[in-house]
């Protein structure tokens, strides 16, 4: 037996010194694993091969072999306040190896869903989103969209002296005015991240009270410089580039993330500048200020990361849809995001195309054809950020805030040897 087989053994394996745990199982947390994951995490016989073979698994107390054996036990609370769960990214490494088909990957997939469910606040959001009902993830924002279209004119009247201030021209304004999308996607934005921040500091107090009473809380890094290093290991993917079976899913992650991270960016640089810069400092360089010029250079970091954005959702679109025997599962809650993001980046590359097209006289079969594309890409857009903490993208949340605290509690320092 290898040293973090026997290291696995005894993270299961209560000793003298550690305070019993109640064995409370959940038949409907079991069932709902099932559900997304099938039962193959059934057949696991815990004989920690798949420890070894994943890379990134720490030596002390290494990940997923315990975390099989608490899911057929059905040890809900926990396995959801487990921070190995989302050092996994589904590599599948540890999968290819299992000589019983038990797919631990998929199954710490599954747990990932069923944590954003169980942190959401409010948690009737997190649990309808979980459902996955496309026709009303997407009726919601044609509905506020449409009702803020209709409410454009009388709050222009109400306050016409403060919103001439915000209102801009521009090709797409006619339709939805640059003031009304600000405080729009503002407004529902924030009130999702207050939501989502709510829930990852239950999550960091469900994995505190978890250490707590397994008696492992003895935080040994400061949490400042614990943020300084996940960012950086997040920054380079670094983790994903220790996978072999699924290395080259590394790019698509590299792609899509580097893409929206762009895209982010720009978004909040072009409120900042026409809002807040633009006011302050007047006959500034007028490339910089929204709607850009094709030349800007924040129009060309936009297009770069839309297109870096579309082709990272394709590759991990074609990976997934392989059927290659280590590519990993996906249930809807994955599509879902995927395709979110995939329509997020089309559509905004074809505004802008229409845009161009359209605005030199182009007709009124390619302005309406631009409207359409727009308001499909608001809808995505919606979706995408105010969904973020209840759906896929919420691993953007609650990964990091897990790699924080393994850092800061020093979860994951390799065991030195006596005489090291």
């Amino acid at each position: 037996m290898s040293e973090r087989q026997e290291s696995s053994q005894q993270a299961s394996t209560p000793s003298k010194n550690t305070p019993p745990i109640p064995i409370e199982p959940d038949v409907d947390f079991i069932r709902s694993l099932s559900k997304d994951n099938g039962n193959t995490f059934k057949t696991c016989m815990q004989c920690g091969t798949c420890s070894v073979a994943c890379a990134v698994s720490p030596d002390r107390a290494p990940f997923p072999r315990k975390e099989m054996i608490w899911a057929q036990w059905g040890l809900k609370d926990r396995l959801l306040a487990d921070p190995d769960v989302w050092y996994c990214h589904q590599c599948n490494d540890c999968s290819t190896q299992c000589p019983r088909g038990a797919k631990p990957g998929d199954l710490l997939n599954a747990v990932r869903q069923e944590a954003v469910k169980h942190y959401a606040v409010p948690g009737a959001l997190g649990r309808w989103i979980g459902q996955r009902n496309l026709v009303l993830l997407l009726l919601l924002p044609v509905i506020l969209l449409a009702l803020a279209l209709f409410l454009k004119d009388p709050v222009w009247n109400m306050g016409e002296v403060v919103l001439t201030y915000l209102d801009h021209e521009g090709f797409y304004a006619n339709l939805f005015p640059h003031w009304l999308l600000i405080g729009f996607y503002t407004f529902f934005w924030g009130l999702a991240m207050i939501g989502g921040i709510v829930g990852v500091v239950r999550f960091w107090q469900a994995m505190k009270a978890a250490d707590r009473t397994a008696g492992l809380e003895a935080p040994s890094t400061g949490i400042i410089s614990s943020w300084i290093r996940t960012i950086k290991s997040i920054l380079v993917h670094d983790r994903f580039g220790m996978c072999t079976s699924q290395a080259s899913r590394r790019t698509a992650h590299l792609g899509a993330f580097y893409g929206f991270a762009a895209l982010f960016v720009v978004t909040i640089w072009a409120v900042v500048a026409l809002y807040i810069i633009n006011p302050m400092i007047p006959g500034h360089d007028q490339d910089l200020i929204y709607p850009f010029a094709i030349w800007s250079p924040w129009k060309i970091l936009a297009n770069l990361g839309g297109i870096a954005l579309v082709i990272g959702c394709v590759l991990a679109i074609l990976k997934r849809r392989s059927g290659a025997d280590d590519a990993p599962s996906s249930s809807s809650f994955d599509w879902l995001f995927l395709v979110l993001l995939l329509v997020v980046g089309v559509t905004g590359l074809l505004t802008e195309i229409f845009r161009y097209a359209a605005e030199p006289g182009g007709g009124k079969g390619l302005m309406y054809a631009a409207y359409s594309v727009y308001f499909v890409h608001l809808v995505a857009v919606f979706d995408l950020l105010v969904y973020l903490p209840y759906s896929k993208l919420a691993h953007v949340l609650y990964r990091t805030v897990a790699l924080v605290y393994t850092e800061h509690s020093g979860r994951n320092q390799k065991i030195l040897q006596p005489g090291t």
